[in-house]
């Protein structure tokens, strides 16, 4: 009986605590953007289908991204992503910079890490195939061999 009871109450905490925790405000923003990527159309397709979400200001958030505690984590992702790649801010790297970016897509593209595994999983459509991979591929080592002295676009 009394077993019965503390389960009850238990059971009853928990869902006031899921319901409380909905109340923490979780920043999901788009802040404008600050100079765009100079790529050619079937590579900007490619990064903003598997790439926007995280490496952009053209987040879409999904409904699960407003569901505490799982918002918690998209939006760290979300933040994560823009500080080490930002394509919508692309314009105003600097050259060594926009290089240093370059060289870091090439290994995450190489090594497999990008989208990452549970990025794929919510969103099938970002997955890469092997020719996505391949055109990837071949315009960060093409944009690595030509210099650019140009600060934005």
């Amino acid at each position: 009986m009394i077993f019965g009871r503390l389960a009850w109450i238990a059971g009853v905490a928990c869902i006031a605590a899921a319901v409380a925790v909905q109340l923490v405000p979780v920043e999901r923003t788009n802040p404008p953007s600050l100079g765009t990527l100079a790529a050619p159309p079937e590579i900007e397709a490619t990064l903003k289908r598997a790439c926007y979400d995280c490496h952009s200001s053209a987040t879409r958030w999904p409904w699960y991204s407003h569901v505490a505690p799982v918002s918690w984590l998209v939006v760290r992702d979300v933040n994560l992503g823009r500080k080490e790649v930002n394509f919508s801010a692309w314009g105003r790297y600097y050259p060594v910079t926009r290089r240093r970016k370059l060289e870091w897509i090439g290994r995450a593209l190489r090594d497999g890490k990008m989208p990452p595994w549970n990025y794929r999983l919510m969103h099938p459509d970002a997955r890469l195939t092997a020719a996505d991979q391949a055109a990837l591929e071949q315009w960060v080592e093409a944009a690595l061999a030509t210099p650019s002295t140009e600060r934005s676009k």
